[in-house]
């Protein structure tokens, strides 16, 4: 089978161009990155400390990154922090239970700046519960929904 010389080319031509063939479609087709455009709206993905109780949530698009980090104020109330290697414009948060929407808070910003901010929301009754979070930064939304596993809240 090795003796002929064809099938011995083709055996080391095939992996070549499957390799090129791949990089080709990827520029013809991919996705090209871009600039985040003002007036658009962008998700954001959670990192996998979100599915863990690891106490802070990372999510990012590209280079804008948040963390949100959570401290319990008794057994009903919970204060979530957000810091952001951006400055923003605002930021509001919701909690979402089984079956029931609550209205979303505007976060306040500290007096550390516009990269910190801070908001206080009733606690979370259940893990199927969520929270839905928006920020604005240089006229551009970025938005999620996240799991409340991070919370380490016992339930």
């Amino acid at each position: 089978m090795f003796t002929n010389k064809h099938v011995v080319v083709a055996m080391l031509v095939a992996p070549v161009l499957a390799i090129m063939a791949w990089y080709a479609v990827d520029e013809f087709i991919g996705e090209k990155p871009h600039a985040a455009r003002p007036g658009e709206a962008y998700l954001l993905v959670a990192k996998s400390n979100c599915r863990y109780d690891s106490g802070q949530c990372d999510l990012a698009n590209g280079d804008f990154e948040i963390t949100l980090r959570a401290t319990r104020i008794g057994d009903v109330r919970m204060t979530l922090e957000l810091v952001s290697k951006f400055p923003l414009q605002q930021s509001t948060i919701g909690l979402v239970e089984p079956g029931t929407e609550r209205q979303p808070l505007q976060m306040d910003a500290t007096a550390a700046g516009t990269t910190r901010w801070v908001g206080v929301l009733s606690r979370p009754g259940s893990e199927e519960s969520s929270i839905r979070i928006a920020v604005l930064a240089e006229g551009v939304t970025y938005y999620a929904e996240v799991p409340v596993t991070f919370l380490q809240l016992e339930f």
